[in-house]
């Protein structure tokens, strides 16, 4: 497939996404798919919560594209490393059915459970369809290790974990596009090098579908993605993941989409932590997260997506070059992302509640008083 074809990917996805933005902000006013501002939000005015549409719109375009040129023109795509033991009509049915998922929970906001569920089914689907990690490189002597028939949940979780860490990173304006965009395009460049054709197709579709988007979503924003627009895109960047980096079966590249991914990931682990430490239901909404913690330390809203953006391009560089460069300095870049990660957790104290756990409990009446009023303020 030549670069032009590529370019028009990215270009459909920017257009179909940008004009069907407004779309999305009229319907989202009409049925009242709102976020008013409470206590939990930042938001100081209600802002429209259907950007998941505009987003949904510019992946059906920008792929649908691909799939419709494919199927008359074969021959102009030049499509040849596609993987015939995927069926990609039932990866998109997946990507439908998360999107219905997280739209009714805007529109209606549905029970968890019953999210989750929603989330699974998705998750099945795209694996019923041929999308698994199913085995890897033996570390410890030749051949591969094939997980067999745990192939099924071990893909299901990831990609339900995926669309789940970027919804809980979604609180800022601009901040899960953004970060979507930058990990979207990491994967793709470790793709394109490697020849995954379909990963470098849906990783330009990301890109392009966050760029369009970011236009009315950067602060200060005129539409939040929603839990359509945040599944979607965490879904598909765990797509992209399967169909490029993870088919590789060599170890350490097993790890690489959760270092591109470093800043959700770290979010959402600490988040369960957190909740865990403090007894409240996992699913329940905070104002800890690590966004928030920037916040606190006096930056503007503008200023922390900025800042995580900039971390987040350092994790996807330090993870390219761990898998491109075979040399000693490999170790060298491990190292870095490990002083980075520490860096980042310990400056925003996102572990403080669990490693001051039994120190808190020796607390004077005073300090446990503040402790509470802490609580209550996250």
């Amino acid at each position: 497939m030549e670069w032009h074809w590529f370019a028009i990917v990215a270009l459909i996805a920017i257009l179909g996404t940008a004009l069907f933005t407004p779309l999305s902000i009229k319907l989202a006013w009409k049925i009242d798919a709102i976020d008013y501002p409470d206590g939990r939000r930042v938001n100081t005015k209600p802002i429209p919560r259907l950007g998941g549409v505009a987003v949904f719109a510019g992946l059906v375009l920008s792929l649908g594209f691909v799939v419709v040129l494919n199927l008359i023109w074969p021959d102009i795509l030049h499509i040849r490393s596609i993987n015939t033991d995927i069926n990609y009509l039932g990866v998109g049915l997946a990507i439908t059915v998360i999107f219905a998922i997280g739209f009714l929970d805007d529109v209606l906001q549905i029970k968890p459970y019953i999210k989750f569920l929603g989330h699974i089914v998705a998750a099945s689907i795209a694996c019923a369809s041929g999308v698994l990690f199913s085995h890897f490189l033996n570390p410890f002597g030749p051949g591969v290790i094939d997980i067999g028939i745990m192939a099924y949940p071990v893909t299901v979780f990831y990609l339900v974990a995926f669309a789940n860490i970027i919804n809980l990173i979604d609180g800022l304006d601009g901040l899960a596009a953004g970060i979507v965009a930058i990990c979207a395009a990491a994967l793709l460049v470790l793709s394109f090098s490697r020849g995954y054709v379909d990963a470098t197709i849906v990783g330009l579709a990301v890109v392009g579908v966050c760029a369009g988007f970011l236009v009315y979503n950067f602060y200060p924003a005129r539409v939040f993605l929603g839990d359509s627009g945040s599944l979607v895109l965490g879904f598909c960047l765990g797509l992209v993941s399967l169909f490029g980096v993870v088919r590789t079966t060599a170890l350490i590249s097993l790890l690489i989409p959760v270092v591109i991914a470093g800043i959700p990931v770290i979010d959402t682990f600490t988040s369960i932590v957190r909740r865990i430490r403090l007894k409240q239901p996992i699913y329940r909404a905070d104002k800890a997260h690590v966004h928030h913690r920037f916040i606190s330390l006096g930056f503007s809203q503008r200023t922390t997506v900025l800042i995580i953006y900039g971390i987040s391009i350092v994790l996807s560089v330090l993870a390219i070059l761990i898998v491109q460069d075979t040399s000693p300095l490999r170790f060298v870049y491990v190292g870095a992302l490990v002083v980075i990660v520490t860096l980042f957790i310990w400056r925003l104290g996102l572990l403080s509640s669990v490693l001051t756990h039994h120190y808190e409990r020796r607390q004077t009446p005073k300090r446990k008083k503040e402790e509470l009023r802490e609580k209550k303020e996250e």
